[in-house]
């Protein structure tokens, strides 16, 4: 999957044709037909829109190259409005339409919802939105893989983070995250796991998705006192405002961490005033000012071809597309090489098979697919003082 400035030059001319004149062409019977579900409307379309706009810049890429070996990605997006009945009857729609050979959910409760199916009958290969813990488990979830870190590693992660930091002080920790299933995933290991490094576990809080009224999770806090609050399982409300009502407590030595989707570079400027110390974990590369590799240089060039106001810093949603669909075309060139049908079978088979992989500079370190993830992440802090840039506190890790 290299790619040189020439090559670029011709794809994304061919890309800019198609999208100024809507060229078309007739799907052939030997195209992949992806279907993508996405939070277009609902309580997640603030990365769910991203997630759509990364699919279909990979699409028309991929596609303006020839295909994955000759075989033309055939594009269909969903919007999921973040429900689940929605996303499981759209599923069976695309399926009524036709064979699908690649599928990208937007939410641990989708996928949950539509893998005993998919187990028995469909066997399509699988990404998603989610990093849950739970579907990473080859057993049960044998033909979805998670394109990052779960949610699980992400939170041992921050607890690893927070008993090195503290040194000699003793560390009190407050976990707060919401009642999806994204922010069940992993908190009673993590507390489990901090409460086994001598870190007092003084609170768990859970709160809905969205709030309108977060006074009562913050005066919990202030009557915990802890040193350290974990946010989990968010998008870019309720933990906003918690911290802010926290600080205004006069609790301005309280450090406050988050899993991937709280600690998102791209939206950290518009919550400057809650993210200075602000602890997260990140699973890509996001920077295309300074970018990691010429994946993340692509990505760039792409999204300020349509938008020149562009700043530089990729959504979360964009590469999770991005990467997705650069797992997924990984196993069918294995597949499509090795002379073998496009199946689910064979394609999560050639995606466990993945090793040493170089994603271009998406992932900080070579990706070996185990345990039905990429399992690779590093801490970063957001201090004023860094101009709220991300700065490594640890290495990238392989963290399964």
């Amino acid at each position: 999957m290299g790619l040189d400035r020439r090559t670029f030059l011709k794809t994304t001319g061919a890309i800019a044709a198609i999208s100024a004149f809507g060229i078309g062409r007739a799907w052939a019977a030997e195209d992949l037909n992806w279907s993508i579900h996405c939070d277009l409307t609902g309580p997640a379309a603030e990365g769910g829109k991203a997630q759509g706009d990364g699919f279909r810049a990979y699409a028309d890429w991929i596609n303006a190259q020839g295909g994955i070996r000759g075989r033309m990605v055939n594009l269909t997006i969903n919007d999921s409005t973040f429900k689940v009945d929605v996303a499981v009857a759209n599923v069976k729609k695309a399926l009524a339409q036709g064979r699908v050979d690649y599928l990208f959910g937007e939410s641990t409760g989708m996928i949950q919802a539509i893998t005993p199916e998919n187990n028995s009958t469909n066997k399509i290969l699988m990404t998603s939105g989610s990093f849950a813990s739970e579907l990473a488990d080859e057993a049960a979830y044998p033909y979805h893989f998670v394109p990052g870190a779960t949610y699980g590693a992400q939170l041992r992660m921050l607890v690893d983070y927070i008993k090195t930091s503290s040194g000699e002080t003793p560390a009190k920790l407050v976990f707060i995250h919401s009642s999806t299933a994204m922010g069940r995933d992993g908190i009673e290991a993590a507390a489990a796991y901090a409460k086994e490094l001598g870190i007092d576990v003084a609170l768990i809080q859970q709160t809905k998705f969205v709030e309108t009224d977060v006074s009562s999770f913050a005066l919990a806090i202030r009557q915990a006192q802890p040193t350290h609050v974990i946010h989990h399982g968010y998008s870019l409300s309720v933990w906003p405002e918690i911290i802010r009502s926290v600080r205004d407590y006069g609790m301005d030595e309280v450090v406050f961490l988050g899993t991937v989707w709280q600690s998102e570079h791209a939206k950290i400027g518009d919550i400057k005033d809650v993210a200075d110390g602000l602890v997260g974990t990140r699973v890509w590369n996001d920077d295309t000012n300074k970018p990691a590799g010429e994946m993340v240089k692509l990505m760039g060039d792409l999204v300020r071809a349509k938008n020149p106001n562009f700043n530089g810093i990729l959504r979360l949603g964009f590469i999770d597309a991005w990467i997705s669909s650069m797992m997924a075309t990984k196993a069918f060139e294995i597949v499509i090489d090795a002379g073998q049908e496009v199946n689910g079978d064979n394609l999560a088979a050639a995606m466990r098979t993945i090793k040493d992989w170089d994603t271009g500079g998406i992932v900080g370190a070579p990706v070996t697919i185990t345990g039905q993830q990429i399992g690779i992440g590093q801490v970063v802090k957001y201090t004023k003082d860094s101009n709220y840039e991300p700065q490594p506190m640890t290495e990238w890790v392989k963290v399964i």
